[in-house]
């Protein structure tokens, strides 16, 4: 192909959308210029990105032009999965600024040259910093290249490389990230200023008085964002001391790392910024010799914890040139206190509920029983109050809350409200009588809080979201954070369905039944038992063949018949799409309903959802029956809610799915989708970017343990199914009056 015929291809892709034909002119002019291998090569990545950004697309072909001469044309692929994958963390800018140094930022990374990506080591580091600091902390990238911690989760520049060996970039990363943790745990994030450190900083600099928040203290500084820079350094003796009792063994290993970077000359820092690397290395260095810049006691000035003499330390350093250290920023990073304040009070109040939450539940069951021990004993011993156990850490308190209500040493709470209770302490000191208070009302209004819900007709409570990647087959990558999935309850409605439905097939499910019955327990023979219930003649003949050699016979000489316990997982996915309305749907629903019927004879776990939604924003799960709830009148009824919605994004909901199972012990987990057609939505994912990405979730899926299966009555499954499940892992019906039969039939084959 030449290049008119290549430029003929290029405008009929960007017109009628761009005619701007100016730029494609321009565009075009440079690729003029690099041989026609590389140019069809760079060509041929436009597809890719031109839906998602136009200006994106000029760039890449720009900057593409250059890297004629850096790399092969085999290297594009791997270079605009990295340009979107910017794009998609942080903007048109961050991408740009990708392409722009091509050799530092692309070809010496490929190459394994010293740089560390944090969504390279996010895997591993995320446990390890969970084991080591016992908190639920998470790690991301920053649009901005910043390191921080808004004390839930910590960020980190996308790419870090301070050093030359790579090696050296990953200890360093992980020493950072666990001095974010000790500012956590130091508490620096909940240090509440009193009413004289305001007093101080207003007459010292003029500004008002706060309320007691320390990013409203901080805020009174000439520089607020240097004044949070300081304070850490401020109080670094006690956020270094404490990585140096629980992690002693990283503090040596580090040394030598921290040394070579406060060897770097501070530059244009000035005398300041010396101060600060002494500081720095009298801290991290202690047996370094150091050169004392004055009082000698200012490099323990944090170590209290206090903030008496903060306002003294930071007009020692206030210079923007020593507060922009480059090593300074390095180690302690560009501390956020107002988001880290806003995160906090977000926490704090998640956790009250859930405290509240649990703790009625607990008090719930605590009357159901009492009452039932009072009815057992005809009223004899019945408790005045209800005692519970309100324990954190190796502490107990006894406090009487309200009538009725008390807390002591004489029961143990469950685990799942110990956790909540110790985290409350850990913030609050103390759980504030106001929310035992509030826990002991629910419980006496009768409302079931244990699950977090309001029944009896009154408002459902607001779904929970989760965000998951999606896989564009275009790029060979996934869309980073790119679906929202809502689980929400479906409503349960009175209706006669599924008793018709029973009547309807009663003999299908008495037949059924029968069949699921011999599945509660596999029998099998085990041969070469020392004992048995049968002589195992194999082992015999092969014990007389020894003895006649002159060898010692096996004593292994029985046959044992083994019964094993069924340890099964399922989960099933129902098509809720629009394209199921009608007697499609009806037959869908009357399949659940005999599924649950011959589920509860096998005596295997299964859980029921529905999914559907609209566009990547509104992927949306609906729950009909929990892995473990029972089937009873109340998942009946949102059977009987089973309707068409929207469209069909399959990807979102069999990750989601997917974590559940994984979350699961079970020898065997199940994931099985019945559906009636591709999966589609109405944002493009329609053809084979929706086909690829259902795949990529399944394939995640297999890789997790679990085995995926589809059930589907769409007659052009064959071009498609195979592709997504793999052979064998699929079945179409093409008389739909016999989905119940062959879906029951073969979930008893699956398992059997």
């Amino acid at each position: 192909m030449d290049l008119g015929e290549q430029k003929q291809n290029f405008y009929q892709l960007v017109f009628p959308s761009h005619p701007n034909d100016w730029e494609v002119e321009e565009a075009m002019e440079l690729l003029a210029e690099i041989p026609a291998d590389y140019r069809r090569a760079l060509l041929a990545h436009v597809p890719t990105i031109w839906p998602i950004s136009h200006s994106l697309c000029f760039s890449f072909l720009g900057e593409g032009v250059k890297g004629a001469s850096h790399w092969p044309p085999e290297l594009l692929a791997e270079w605009v999965r990295q340009i979107l994958a910017r794009y998609e963390e942080a903007g048109l800018r961050a991408a740009r600024d990708f392409m722009g140094d091509i050799e530092k930022n692309f070809l010496e990374p490929l190459h394994g040259n010293a740089g560390v990506a944090v969504d390279e080591i996010r895997g591993a580091m995320v446990p390890y910093l969970r084991g080591v600091s016992g908190l639920a902390l998470d790690l991301a990238a920053d649009g901005r290249g910043r390191l921080w911690t808004d004390t839930r989760t910590i960020y980190l520049p996308g790419r870090q490389r301070p050093f030359p060996e790579r090696v050296d970039n990953l200890l360093f990363l992980r020493f950072t990230i666990i001095l974010q943790w000790a500012c956590i745990a130091e508490g620096i994030f909940h240090l509440q200023p009193r009413d004289q450190d305001f007093a101080v900083v207003a007459t010292r600099y003029g500004t008002g008085p706060g309320n007691g928040r320390i990013d409203d203290y901080l805020a009174c500084f000439p520089s607020p964002v240097l004044a949070g820079r300081l304070l850490l350094l401020y109080q670094l003796p006690r956020i270094f001391g404490l990585v140096r009792r629980w992690l002693p063994g990283l503090v040596r290993a580090v040394q030598q790392l921290c040394r070579q970077l406060l060897e770097i000359p501070a530059g244009r820092c000035g005398r300041r910024g010396d101060q600060v690397r002494e500081l720095l290395r009298s801290t991290l260095l202690p047996s370094d010799p150091v050169p004392q810049f004055g009082d000698h006691q200012l490099s323990r000035l944090g170590e209290s914890g206090g903030l008496s003499r903060f306002p003294d330390f930071y007009d020692r350093f206030a210079d923007n040139k020593a507060g922009g250290d480059q090593v300074l920023i390095l180690l302690l990073g560009d501390p956020d206190f107002s988001a880290a304040r806003k995160r906090i009070e977000q926490t704090r109040e998640e956790d009250r509920e859930l405290f509240i939450s649990r703790l009625a539940g607990w008090l719930e069951e605590s009357q159901i029983r009492g009452q039932a021990e009072e009815e057992g004993t005809g009223g004899a011993g019945r408790a005045d109050s209800i005692v519970l156990t309100a324990k954190a850490g190796n502490r107990a308190r006894e406090k009487e809350v309200t009538p009725g209500i008390s807390l002591s040493a004489e029961m143990e709470l469950p685990p799942e409200l110990t956790a909540v209770m110790q985290r409350i302490e850990a913030d609050l000191g103390e759980v504030p009588d106001s929310y035992i208070e509030a826990a002991a009302g629910m419980a006496g209004r009768g409302r079931n809080l244990a699950a977090g819900a309001e029944t009896g007709g009154l408002a459902l409570p607001p779904a929970a979201s989760f965000i998951y990647d999606e896989w564009d087959y275009r790029r060979a990558g996934y869309r980073k954070d790119w679906c929202v999935l809502a689980e929400k309850e479906l409503p349960p409605v009175m209706t006669s369905f599924v008793p018709l439905t029973l009547q309807k097939y009663r003999g299908l499910i008495a037949r059924v039944r029968r069949q699921f019955e011999m599945l509660r327990t596999t029998h099998r023979f085990v041969k070469r038992r020392r004992y048995g219930d049968d002589i195992d003649f194999d082992a015999m003949v092969d014990a007389l063949g020894d003895r006649q050699a002159g060898f010692a016979p096996s004593d292994r000489l029985f046959i044992r018949l083994v019964r094993d316990q069924r340890d099964i997982a399922a989960l099933f996915l129902v098509d809720m799409s629009n394209s199921t309305e009608g007697w499609v749907g009806r037959l869908i629903k009357e399949t659940v309903v005999l599924l649950c019927e011959v589920m509860e004879v096998s005596g295997d776990r299964y859980g029921i959802y529905g999914f559907s939604g609209m566009r990547r924003s509104r992927c949306e799960l609906f729950h009909v029956k929990h892995l473990d709830e029972a089937y009873d009148e109340e998942v009946r009824r949102r059977i009987g809610a089973i309707g068409p919605r929207e469209y069909t994004r399959m990807g979102p909901p069999i990750r989601h799915l997917t974590r559940m199972l994984q979350a699961t012990d079970a020898r065997l987990r199940l994931l099985i989708t019945l559906s009636d057609g591709k999966p589609e939505d109405y944002d493009g994912y329609v053809d084979v970017y929706a086909i690829e990405d259902t795949r990529k979730a399944l394939v995640e899926a297999r890789g997790g343990g679990i085995h995926s299966f589809c059930i589907t009555v769409d007659q052009t499954a064959h071009d498609y199914l195979a592709h997504m499940y793999g052979r064998g892992n699929y079945i179409f019906v093409n008389n739909i009056e016999k989905l119940p039969l062959r879906m029951t039939e073969f979930y008893r084959l699956l398992t059997s």
